[in-house]
């Protein structure tokens, strides 16, 4: 069997057709073969700018089945490079790579990717931020200067009281930022019904997000990027990989176009629909163990909408990776 490497544009383009009839987007496997397949249809025809736009496409969910799925973040920044390699003004490319710098902690990193996402200005509407991503990113811009901020506060003020002499105008600096910086932490993140957000102690995550403690109570826990789960009356189920499309529906609970959906993570597909349904059909599975003979996941006219008869709270810690749907 011929390599791929020697294969002629016509016979890579058969691969593509054979490879878009097993589609599954949830499938490693299926990603990185299209992966293999339209780096070499970029190498053989290199004016042909679909097939470039596919291949960042695959690499940007081949980057978030490796966060989100195979829980390795180091690996997962590698398929983001190679995106920007391939195109270098490919904003939500950069947008990924300030989230998983911010996981990492390397906070100069995610600042300097969440910039450069928002003074990217990319040809195709696909490759732009939405206004939402815009906003966010400028909230995690300033989250990671808000912790470096602290952490380099902390340093100074183990610094002896008679070196700070040596420069003094630090010692009015330092008065100024106390004010603010000793404010009671507030580590979490808190959505009640897809409404109401604020942001909350250590304390009371703890006393609000306990299934026992809170009955009657939908609880979806991200305690962090692979670890989240939906709780009700002492039962629990894990989520990932289905908690950005969940967490879409439970922050959007008058219900989510179809389009809207499609166009955040299927939009590159040969079947989005079929896709979509699919998607939702395997999270309808993963919930219905919570609670019984309630479909939590409704069909409404031109879309979805979370069903649940129940009120609910949502948990983030501050600084977990954004798990919003579907930012590719």
């Amino acid at each position: 069997m011929k390599r791929l490497e020697n294969l002629s544009e016509k016979e890579l383009l058969e691969k593509e057709d054979d490879w878009w009839e097993r589609e599954d987007e949830t499938s490693l496997q299926w990603i990185n073969e299209g992966v293999k397949i339209f780096r070499n249809l970029a190498r053989v025809e290199p004016n042909e700018i679909r097939f470039k736009e596919t291949l960042a496409y695959l690499l940007l969910i081949k980057g978030e089945d490796l966060k989100i799925r195979q829980h390795s973040y180091e690996r997962a920044i590698i398929p983001f490079h190679q995106v920007v390699k391939i195109d270098p003004i490919n904003a939500r490319a950069y947008y990924r790579l300030g989230f998983l710098y911010f996981y990492k902690e390397e906070w100069a990193k995610s600042i300097d990717s969440f910039q450069r996402s928002l003074n990217c200005y990319p040809t195709h509407p696909r490759n732009r931020l939405e206004k939402e991503q815009q906003i966010k990113a400028h909230y995690y811009i300033l989250k990671a200067t808000q912790i470096i901020l602290t952490e380099n506060l902390a340093q100074v003020e183990r610094i002896p009281s008679d070196d700070l002499e040596l420069f003094s105008e630090i010692k009015s600096l330092l008065k100024e930022i106390k004010t603010t910086a000793h404010a009671e932490e507030m580590p979490y993140q808190m959505v009640v019904d897809g409404k109401e957000f604020r942001e909350i102690s250590e304390r009371e995550y703890e006393q609000l997000s306990d299934p026992f403690e809170n009955k009657n109570w939908i609880i979806l826990n991200q305690r962090s990027l692979n670890d989240a789960t939906l709780s009700f009356n002492g039962r629990e189920i894990s989520i990932p990989p289905q908690v950005p499309l969940l967490e879409f529906l439970m922050r959007n609970p008058k219900g989510v176009n179809s389009n809207e959906i499609i166009q955040r993570r299927f939009r590159q597909s040969r079947d989005p629909n079929a896709t979509l349904r699919r998607s939702i059909s395997r999270l309808r599975e993963r919930l219905e163990p919570l609670v019984p003979l309630n479909d939590l996941i409704e069909t409404i006219d031109g879309g979805y909408r979370w069903n649940a008869f129940y009120n609910y709270r949502m948990f983030k810690h501050t600084r977990d990776v954004s798990t919003d749907l579907l930012l590719d």
